[in-house]
């Protein structure tokens, strides 16, 4: 990411951290879907020394901190990380960015992007880098938004007559599952495993008039998933892979 994407992108998310405090956009059960996902893909079975990349305020930790030994979160903004680390002062949390990442090679078991990517205009340099930190027969994790969702399409990719640019960040954008895949596959990664996935219900989305029918939409992606349709346009899109060596 260039010095001013990321200067744009963190000044967003400082004024979010800011006027929303523990930004927190899922239900528990949206976590724990997410969570279902990490576990099949990476099966950890070891404590685990993570680094959880756009960890935010740290409602992310969530998902991995059961397996860890070590979490290290890192982000952009830091005024997310000042509230992170007052709700876990036991983890290690770092202002950084995630195409620029300041550890050494080999560092960590896993690499989990945590909705991440979308931002990132060029987001193989961020692989690439992740790729750098991680340990061999280590993981690469991800989960985004997934451009082949309905409301994903419609609302949140810039191109579409309808979008709506509350609540989104300048350089957020939703992602091709191929896509995704291909630049795992790009920077080398092995065993690629990706999946389409519904039933993450939000807590609240923005603008706020849109909140009204939140219930509403939190059944149709329960539906979405349960009809065997979010294989292919679940609101997000997961992703895995393996560094061989």
């Amino acid at each position: 990411m260039t010095e001013k994407s990321s200067l744009i992108e963190s000044r967003y998310f400082d004024d979010l951290a800011d006027r929303s405090g523990n930004f927190n956009p899922f239900a528990p059960q949206g976590w724990q879907t997410i969570k279902n996902r990490f576990q099949q893909f990476i099966e950890p079975q070891s404590r685990l020394q993570l680094l959880d990349i756009g960890c935010g305020t740290g409602q992310s930790r969530q998902l991995y901190q059961e397996y860890c030994e070590l979490y290290v979160g890192i982000d952009l903004s830091y005024r997310s990380l000042q509230l992170a680390s007052l709700q876990c002062p036991q983890s290690q949390w770092a202002c950084a960015d995630a195409c620029s990442l300041p550890f050494e090679e080999n560092s960590f078991d896993v690499v989990a992007f945590s909705s991440v990517l979308h931002h990132i205009p060029d987001f193989t340099i961020a692989l690439s880098e992740a790729i750098r930190v991680v340990r061999p027969q280590g993981f690469i994790f991800a989960f985004d938004p997934n451009l082949y969702h309905p409301a994903m399409a419609l609302f949140r990719y810039p191109r579409s007559p309808f979008y709506i640019s509350a609540g989104v960040s300048p350089n957020e954008r939703p992602l091709r599952p191929k896509d995704l895949r291909d630049r795992f596959l790009q920077v080398g990664l092995t065993n690629v495993q990706q999946r389409c996935q519904s039933n993450i219900p939000y807590r609240h989305v923005a603008p706020k008039l849109l909140n009204t029918c939140l219930s509403m939409y939190n059944f149709c992606d329960y539906m979405f998933e349960h009809s065997g349709l979010g294989r292919w346009f679940g609101t997000f899109v997961i992703t895995a892979g393996q560094k061989f060596r």
